[in-house]
């Protein structure tokens, strides 16, 4: 546990991408201070100035609906437990989405949310709830690179940094297609390409970083969530995602009129608890094959169920059947309805 070397080294590219924006806009104040007499040099640096501040590093706001203590006091107070057992920071808020996912995400200076996707609890068995949980929350003593504030910013500077040596894409409504209008000569055009190209070597490099230090990441957090919920808990989840597919195909095969109820969540989430032998195995074997992944910032599934059952505790440190998970479930039923509607909406036959 802990930060790794590659953390390090990761950190320090992050803040010093950060800093370039007010480095930017520093060279502009100091040509405008040091040359009051001069008109040009003051609209040099004013022009200056003004692209400091175009490239300063976005903020990362929390900008969708999130549940709080109130809305959710249950659920609370099993963070609150296993956040303590793993000596990790307390959650502040949770997001309720309609994603076979979950994930952990820092917001402004010290806002950490977790994202619950419906489909995904619904599916998973009570201990498997707790190792999601468990899993998510270890994420915050791991402080994974891919989820923290300072990869978000120095990842946002680079995309300013990028737009600025690009102009934006123009879309002709007509043949509903998008297309670059550059009316810079060929000097213009070139020093564009160039330095587009720093950049984006730039953002590859630091996003090899990333990958590399929030895959060990991963690995830490799925052992930690076995010694909470146990090794078969975090097992058997683990291999519920590799499953993800039949989730989709259920979302696919869906068809809605407005007119009828639909318990979508419940048919998505049945598809992956209560799956098709012939298509699980198929997927199984495929993702051995192929090396499924829940993602690009996650290790192959494999390789994590390996590790979880090399590294992990067979004794859990909660006891599932302590938790009151009705009570749970109850808190969650309307932000999870809130979320069926809106997906039904989303794929309504007119």
């Amino acid at each position: 546990m802990g930060p790794s070397k590659i953390r390090r080294v990761a950190t320090f590219f992050a803040i010093s991408i950060m800093v370039t924006p007010y480095c930017v806009a520093g060279l502009g104040v100091a040509i405008v201070f040091f040359n009051l007499d001069s008109i040009p040099a003051i609209v040099i640096g004013t022009i200056i100035l003004t692209t400091g501040y175009f490239l300063r590093t976005p903020k990362h706001q929390n900008s969708q609906k999130t549940l709080r203590r109130a809305d959710v006091p249950t659920l609370f107070s099993l963070l609150d437990d296993i956040a303590k057992l793993l000596g990790a920071p307390e959650v502040d808020g949770v997001h309720v989405s309609s994603e076979f996912n979950a994930y952990m995400a820092e917001f402004g200076k010290k806002e950490r949310v977790l994202g619950i996707g419906a489909p995904l609890w619904l599916a998973l068995e009570t201990p498997e709830r707790l190792a999601l949980l468990a899993h998510e929350v270890a994420h915050l003593i791991n402080q994974d690179p891919a989820r923290g504030r300072l990869a978000y910013g120095a990842l946002g500077t680079l995309a300013r940094w990028h737009d600025l040596t690009h102009p934006p894409a123009i879309v002709d409504h007509e043949t509903n297609s998008s297309f670059y209008y550059e009316e810079r000569g060929l000097l213009g055009q070139l020093f564009g390409l160039l330095f587009g190209g720093m950049i984006a070597t730039i953002a590859l490099g630091f996003e090899k970083l990333i990958f590399a230090d929030s895959q060990r990441a991963e690995y830490l957090a799925d052992v930690a969530a076995a010694s909470v919920a146990g090794v078969t808990a975090e097992y058997a989840s683990l291999k519920k995602l590799i499953l993800s597919p039949m989730v989709e195909d259920a979302l696919k095969l869906t068809y809605f009129d407005g007119s009828k109820d639909i318990s979508l969540f419940e048919n998505m989430a049945s598809a992956v608890r209560i799956p098709d032998a012939d298509r699980a195995a198929e997927l199984y074997a495929e993702a051995t094959k192929s090396m499924h992944a829940v993602d690009s910032s996650h290790p192959p599934t494999r390789y994590r169920m390996e590790v979880v059952a090399a590294a992990g505790s067979s004794t859990p440190a909660i006891e599932s059947d302590t938790v009151d998970w009705a009570a749970i479930d109850e808190e969650l039923a309307p932000h999870f309805r809130r979320e069926e509607k809106a997906l039904l909406s989303e794929i309504i036959i007119q």
